[in-house]
């Protein structure tokens, strides 16, 4: 996928969210890197996904459900990072005080991707990798803060969620860090000289930008970074 540089064989990684997007590209990427990837979603079975998955592990998982993340949390082994990459999904069956529960648990961490990071945080911690056991959480995570906040105050909690958990799993031997998309950028290109006109050209984030800093922020060159949050220009 782009991503050559860095060298994660050997290496345990969960991709929560990896069947697309996103998270199938960060997939991808610690593959080719040499990692021994798991990815999660929540259909049942890989094979309902339009993507090919063969290339992980899968798990199915519903973050909106502690007896989901209990069972998956179990089922693993050995773990050096995971990467919080599965967008917040509550069932239109739900009535709305169910809807609003699960929306404030995400928001407290008990539902959602900061309790799966919980849950793991201890294996995370043996990790003997270097720089030790990583959490890279992408922008699908702020949209679990935005169940209950505006989109700015979502990503405004976000790098506080990062910041704090950064420095608290620092002393357990784990690295916590964020990833972001930031505004979308108009750069000149060229000048069409017989109408004088300025041509510009958008630069989309692409996903395998988003996955190499993910692989960065997870690899060992960034064994002394925790609490940050990089954006993607």
């Amino acid at each position: 996928m782009g991503v050559l540089a860095h060298d994660f064989a050997g290496q345990r990684v969960l991709v929560a969210g990896g069947s697309r997007g996103v998270g199938l590209a960060t997939a991808h990427a610690f593959v080719e890197a040499g990692a021994d990837v798991t990815v999660t979603g929540t259909k049942v079975l890989p094979g309902l996904y339009e993507a090919d998955l063969s290339r992980f592990d899968y798990h199915q998982l519903n973050l909106t459900r502690r007896e989901s993340i209990d069972y998956l949390v179990s089922n693993l082994g050995s773990i050096d990072i995971l990467v919080n990459a599965a967008g917040a999904r509550i069932s239109s069956g739900l009535d709305h005080h169910e809807r609003e529960f699960i929306a404030h648990s995400a928001r407290l961490g008990l539902l959602g991707p900061a309790q799966l990071a919980t849950r793991l945080r201890f294996r995370l911690s043996e990790s003997t990798v270097p720089g030790g056991g990583a959490v890279v959480n992408t922008g699908a995570a702020r949209r679990w803060f935005e169940l209950t906040r505006s989109p700015d105050e979502a990503r405004t909690e976000l790098i506080e969620a990062t910041r704090r958990m950064g420095e608290s799993w620092s002393r357990h031997g784990a690295r916590v860090n964020s990833v972001l998309e930031g505004p979308q950028l108009h750069i000149p290109r060229q000048y069409h000289r017989a109408e004088g006109s300025l041509m510009v050209r958008a630069l989309p984030h692409t996903l395998e930008a988003i996955a190499g800093v993910v692989l960065f922020l997870a690899g060992s060159d960034a064994a002394y970074i925790t609490g940050q949050t990089l954006v993607v220009q």
